[in-house]
C-alpha cells in the first residue's frame, strides 16, 4: 500500500511542480503578456483561499467524514482505508495546481506566498510514510490483509 500511494504521490506532484516551474520561468523571460491587475485584484485572494482549502481544510473535512462512516464498525476493510488515503492525496494535491497561477501572476506578496506555503504545506504533510499509515491504520482500526506486506518494509 505505501508504494502504491507514493507513486500516486509523485503522479499527482510532478506535474505540478514542472508547471510551477515553467510559469515562474515564462513570467522571469517575460514569455508571456502580464495579467491585467483587475483580474489579478479578484483572482489572487481566490487562488489563496482554494490553495488553503484544498491543503488543509478539505483533508480535514474527509478524515472526519471517514470517520464518522467507520465509527460502528469494529474494523475498517483495508480497500476502504486504502481509498480514503488515495482521495486524500488527490484532494490535498490540487493546493500546488492552484500555486501555478501564484507563479503566473504578479499577485500581492501576501497571497502569494499564501499560495505557495499552502502547496508547500500539502506537498510536506501529506506524503505517505510508513509512521502516518500506521497511525492512520491504528486510529481506524484497519484489518491487516495480505495485500499490506508492501507496507511493512
Amino acid at each position: 500500500m505505501l508504494t502504491r500511494l507514493r507513486k500516486r504521490y509523485f503522479f499527482l506532484l510532478a506535474p505540478a511542480v514542472s508547471a510551477m516551474f515553467a510559469a515562474t520561468a515564462t513570467r522571469a523571460l517575460n514569455l508571456a503578456d502580464p495579467v491585467e491587475p483587475e483580474t489579478v485584484r479578484i483572482l489572487a485572494p481566490w487562488l489563496f483561499v482554494l490553495a488553503v482549502f484544498f491543503a488543509a481544510a478539505a483533508p480535514v473535512m474527509m478524515r472526519a467524514v471517514f470517520a464518522h462512516r467507520m465509527r460502528l464498525r469494529k474494523s475498517t476493510p483495508q480497500p476502504a482505508f486504502f481509498r480514503f488515503q488515495q482521495q486524500v492525496l488527490l484532494v490535498s494535491l490540487m493546493a500546488p495546481y492552484a500555486a501555478i497561477g501564484a507563479c503566473l501572476m504578479e499577485m500581492p506578496r501576501i497571497y502569494q506566498a499564501g499560495t505557495l506555503l499552502a502547496a508547500l504545506y500539502a506537498a510536506y504533510y501529506h506524503f505517505p510514510t510508513k509512521r502516518r499509515l500506521d497511525f492512520d491504520r491504528r486510529i481506524f482500526r484497519v484489518g491487516k490483509t495480505g495485500d499490506d506486506a508492501d507496507s511493512q518494509k
